[in-house]
């Protein structure tokens, strides 16, 4: 994910996982606001939302280290690792329990805003699809459904510690179903693992094992124990989007006998250093019809941005007859640019913040249909941008996309300082510690660096944004040469198998030796469905039945951003949220036996 990209979840719930790209001049504001808003955030902590009462926020004994072998000091050596549990979908009475059948759910975590109690109430996580399935399966069949969510290792409150690994024994905290504006922060003890910059077990692998440990853990069997029935005998479904909704995946291709069934919507399974489509797919979306974008619309995006880039290079471009004669200084004006063309001009760096990831932010990783800010969509923004150009036609594209970066930014400047950026994310505090694990995640193992070369489909500055900038932050951030995060990438495909789901012995090995890599089961079932929206950038990278292996259970979404369907259900919802939504009930519905056929109602692929 872009150097604006992987630090994304800086303000607000996301996506619940791969944060939407948010340009690092907002983020730079986001930072000064931060530094004023302390105390009011301790405020909201200390009251609760109604809704969460049959939520239970519990703490289980995670290995640290599922690798290392059993002669090793490490083996033995645990965390506390976070998880929710929800029995609103159980009947708790004696009566006919023996006929009732039980399955678990499992949200798994990943890199977003640290879970809470609502995870398993209503949030962006496994609402529309998890949670809306337990309760029609409750409701309409009669079953026990059991629904966990489980904290991803080295966020929120799942970070090791001295505190919580050497005596294995946690401190208070705030209130887990606290309100909390600032998801990102976390009631981290001074001295674990994230405060210190140690993120030594901190990967994928680690964290797919952390779900295998957990489902058959005697920690979750006396959820069951009530019911007589045993963990080993659940049918467990694991369910996620984005990057929790790769370890879904991965975790039922490497434990088929374990993980009964698995959903992943949105997961970008491919890793890429280089992630050039991602800008590419912003493209085509300003120009989607479907979504309220046009061609009219994209030619001016693209063209203010050409405009721009040929004034800082000192090439023509149109100016206004009473603009500064210096392009540097004209452009820091109109944009109104901290700093002025001094920022500008400072380093090549802060050139490319300005316009590598674009003058003004393209919703399309979060696009919703029906949101009611200024921008807050592809329609909105397109709008605004077609109207001012039906209304001042003498305007330059530049001067449109002047006037909306104002509307974007209101009273604040468009802070381009690199050095200000990569200062503050280098040093580890509350606020950006999910950052930096993320961060650390890229470096190590994904790369996903949304890049935009001249010879793209880029909208924004064509050639300011290549890939070694996201390759220094990581050395100047965890010292990491960039050599050695092009190799872990590459490692992360072949362990995995990216698109064709094909993991490497390794990886098999690791899992279980016994049985060889295989997409089906031994009733002749692969279990893994893989959702994606159509308007969403990381479906470049996902197994959608254009790309990746043959025979594979995909869904397509018209219209939908990044896993779109997983968030609340709303009024607004367009007939094809509904249909995927229905299509996941009826295809995780059949995986348990409940109805021998399904019949879809969205596109496939």
């Amino acid at each position: 994910m872009k150097l604006s990209f992987i630090i994304l979840t800086l303000l607000g719930n996301r996506a619940g996982a791969l944060p939407a790209p948010r340009r690092i001049p907002e983020i730079l504001a986001d930072i000064k606001q931060r530094r004023h808003r302390t105390e009011k955030v301790a405020e909201l902590r200390t009251s609760s939302p109604e809704g969460y009462h049959d939520v239970e926020t519990l703490f289980f004994d995670q290995r640290l280290d599922h690798f290392s072998e059993s002669d090793d000091p490490n083996a033995s050596v645990t965390f506390r690792q976070r998880y929710f549990y929800s029995g609103r979908y159980v009947r708790h009475d004696t009566e006919g329990q023996a006929t009732r059948q039980t399955a678990a759910f499992l949200c798994v975590g990943g890199e977003g805003p640290s879970l809470k109690a609502s995870v398993l109430v209503d949030s962006v996580h496994c609402t529309g699809d998890m949670i809306g399935l337990a309760a029609k399966l409750f409701n309409e069949h009669n079953w026990n459904i059991h629904m966990f969510a489980l904290e991803h290792r080295y966020y929120g409150e799942s970070v090791p510690s001295s505190m919580n690994i050497a005596s294995n024994e946690r401190a208070s905290t705030s209130d887990d179903n606290a309100i909390d504006p600032n998801d990102n922060a976390t009631d981290y003890d001074s001295d674990n693992d994230v405060m210190r910059g140690d993120f030594a077990y901190l990967s994928s692998r680690q964290a797919i094992r952390d779900v295998i440990q957990f489902v058959q853990s005697t920690e979750v069997s006396r959820h069951f124990s009530a019911f007589s029935t045993n963990n080993q005998d659940v049918q467990w479904i694991t369910f996620g989007g984005s990057y929790p909704g790769m370890l879904s995946a991965w975790s039922r291709l490497l434990y088929p006998d374990i993980i009964h069934g698995a959903v992943a919507n949105s997961a970008p399974v491919q890793a890429e250093l280089d992630f050039r489509e991602y800008y590419d797919r912003v493209a085509w979306d300003l120009a989607d019809e479907a979504i309220g974008g046009s061609e009219e619309c994209r030619r001016i995006f693209v063209e203010g941005h050409e405009q721009v880039v040929a004034a800082l290079e000192g090439q023509s471009f149109p100016k206004q007859k009473d603009g500064a004669d210096d392009p540097v200084d004209y452009v820091a004006t109109l944009f109104n640019v901290c700093d002025g063309a001094e920022a500008l001009l400072e380093s090549r760096r802060n050139i490319e913040v300005f316009i590598g990831d674009g003058i003004l932010q393209v919703p399309a990783q979060e696009n919703d249909p029906h949101c009611e800010k200024n921008l807050c969509n592809i329609q909105k923004l397109c709008d605004a941008i077609t109207s001012e150009r039906h209304n001042e036609p003498s305007k330059s594209s530049m001067e449109i996309l002047a006037k909306i970066s104002g509307i974007e930014l209101g009273d604040e400047c468009a802070n381009v300082d690199w050095t200000l950026y990569v200062d503050y994310f280098s040093t580890p505090t509350p606020e950006n510690a999910n950052d930096r694990s993320w961060m650390y995640q890229t470096c190590t193992e994904f790369g996903f660096y949304q890049t935009c070369h001249v010879d793209s489909l880029c909208p924004y500055g064509k050639g300011y944004h290549d890939v070694d900038r996201d390759l220094e932050l990581c050395q100047k951030m965890f010292d990491i040469h960039p050599d050695d995060v092009m190799k872990s990438v590459q490692s992360t495909l072949e362990y995995y198998g990216g698109w064709e789901l094909t993991p490497s012995a390794e990886a098999m090995d690791s899992a279980d030796p016994s049985s060889g890599p295989r997409l089906f089961d031994d009733h002749g079932e692969q279990r893994i469905l893989f959702v994606n929206g159509d308007v969403d950038p990381w479906t470049e990278l996902a197994v959608s039945g254009l790309r990746g292996a043959t025979n594979q259970l995909t869904l397509t979404v018209p219209g939908a951003s990044h896993h779109f369907w997983t968030h609340k259900v709303q009024d607004t919802d367009g007939d094809a949220v509904a249909d995927s939504r229905r299509d996941i009930y009826n295809i995780v519905s059949s995986w348990l036996g409940v109805g021998a056929t399904y019949q879809l109602f969205a596109a496939t692929e």
